[in-house]
């Protein structure tokens, strides 16, 4: 599904403009003979309804999309779009191109990661720290730990008690091979 035309600067050439979603092309791919550019998902989603252009009719599948030319995406990624997170307070225009960037890195993300620092050190997404919780998740990571250690002591006790097996399996051996030993003088180099 393409961007919203209102979040860009200036107008936006309408050959850049996406005829199923009216959205700016978002991914976008082109029907080889008619040469008329969609979203992706757009067109996978049309594609599951019917296997026609949506605009000229003509007969296109999945398999036959290609990528736009590059000028094309060249003029995409040129165009000035406004950050997702305007909503959060973010006022940064981007071009389209590194708008990723700019929202793995923007501080009104509400989802950006963050690290509490009133002492549990959790990693969380921004919008859940005003609801965190450090005695909360603190419990949760002993109650995660008790649990572990339980386990260990459980794999620990059932490999002394096979340890202790061995050792008296070797034992009633060494008691077998100096019976033997003692019946029969010739094997004394066993």
């Amino acid at each position: 599904m393409g961007y919203d035309v209102t979040r860009f600067q200036g107008d936006v050439d309408e050959d850049l403009i996406c005829p199923i979603c009216s959205g700016v092309l978002e991914e976008p791919v082109q029907a080889p003979h008619c040469e008329h550019a969609f979203c992706n998902a757009c067109i996978t989603q049309w594609f599951s309804q019917q296997q026609t252009c949506p605009v000229d009719r003509s007969v296109v599948t999945v398999a036959h999309l290609r990528p736009v030319p590059r000028i094309m995406r060249n003029m995409l990624s040129k165009l000035q779009i406004a950050c997702d997170n305007a909503v959060f307070g973010c006022s940064a225009v981007v071009r389209l191109d590194n708008l990723m960037s700019h929202l793995s890195d923007c501080e009104h993300n509400p989802k950006r990661p963050v690290t509490c620092e009133q002492g549990c050190g959790l990693e969380m997404p921004k919008d859940e720290l005003p609801n965190h919780n450090c005695i909360k998740h603190l419990r949760s990571v002993v109650q995660q730990q008790q649990t572990r250690i339980a386990e260990l002591e459980k794999t620990s006790a059932e490999h002394k008690h096979q340890l202790a097996e061995q050792k008296r399996d070797i034992q009633l051996l060494k008691a077998y091979m100096r019976a033997i030993r003692s019946v029969n003088p010739n094997l004394q180099n066993l």
